[in-house]
């Protein structure tokens, strides 16, 4: 069933009592207890935003040694956030409270994102060849591999760096949702002891023959997702390529539909005004999205 957009609130810095702002260029996002954490590169600072009354805090970052790199955000149990920086290269963490750095962690290899994983910070790696494993755990002596998912085969090196980006995002207690950017229309559900099952998600991208070029080598490919939020109603996903333009094509859609994905079937398509860039937040008959105009509202998810 497809639905048309139902419900539309401020802005959510304007509740806050702040002077009215968008959010910069993004960063990634996390749930920490009751709040929504947006990482906000420009400049760098955490927006702090009640899961329930959408009022919002920002918190400038201190001690960022650098450009932060966007690519995911993990909150520890701690109060701390996670992100990375020089081209993945250093784990940084701050306090979510005060937004100081407490900590800085060079990695024995670069990373291409972060994610909370239960009680541990999770690592995707960058790979050259296939098989090798995507999704690794930051412990104090180094990475460690965690789940099943591993690094797929591709005609060159370029096209294996755009064949294994990997992100992940908002899970349960049971499973966190991790997809690559390109491939077939499924996400990933990661368990706690690292197993994997595939769930199937809808698709609005055309696929089409597409000749490959050294300026487009990503043409190729499909890119079906943008964004994904497990919670217990089911799985959130949030479209990317929308048509036959890939994401990064002059004049290409994404972002427009938001499904509920629900024991193997879709539930609820919900379309949107406007293009989408992540699920903050969902449950009950409520989404909060990211839009790509930088304002974050909320809208009905029935």
């Amino acid at each position: 069933m497809f639905l048309s957009l139902a419900l539309s609130v401020a802005p959510v810095s304007s509740l806050a009592g702040e002077p009215p702002r968008l959010v910069g260029e993004f960063g990634g996002r996390a749930i920490s207890g009751g709040d929504i954490l947006v990482l906000d590169l420009a400049p760098a600072a955490i927006l702090r935003i009640d899961r329930r009354t959408l009022r919002v805090r920002t918190i400038p970052l201190a001690g960022t040694d650098g450009t932060l790199d966007p690519y995911g955000i993990a909150a520890g149990e701690d109060g701390t956030l996670w992100a990375l920086s020089d081209k993945g290269r250093i784990l940084v963490g701050f306090s979510t409270t005060a937004g100081e750095r407490v900590e800085r962690r060079r990695l024995p290899e670069p990373g291409q994102g972060v994610t909370r994983l239960w009680d541990r910070i999770g690592v995707v790696a960058i790979r050259l060849r296939d098989g090798e494993p995507l999704l690794r755990t930051a412990e104090k002596d180094g990475l460690r591999p965690f789940s099943s998912i591993v690094s797929r085969a591709a005609s060159d090196v370029t096209a294996h760096l755009i064949r294994n980006l990997l992100r992940c995002s908002s899970g349960t207690g049971d499973a966190v949702p991790c997809w690559f950017l390109a491939g077939p229309p499924e996400v990933f559900l990661v368990r706690q002891d690292g197993d994997t099952a595939r769930i199937s998600v809808p698709s609005f991208a055309r696929v089409a023959p597409r000749a490959v070029s050294r300026r487009d080598p990503g043409a190729a490919f499909v890119y079906p997702v943008r964004d994904a939020f497990l919670e217990p109603e089911g799985l959130w996903v949030l479209s990317n390529q929308e048509g036959e333009r890939t994401p990064l094509e002059e004049g290409a859609v994404r972002g427009r539909h938001v499904a509920l994905v629900r024991g193997g079937r879709t539930r609820h398509v919900v379309a949107l005004d406007r293009e989408a860039r992540a699920i903050l937040d969902a449950g009950g008959d409520r989404l909060v999205l990211l839009y790509s105009d930088g304002s974050i509202r909320a809208i009905g998810a029935r």
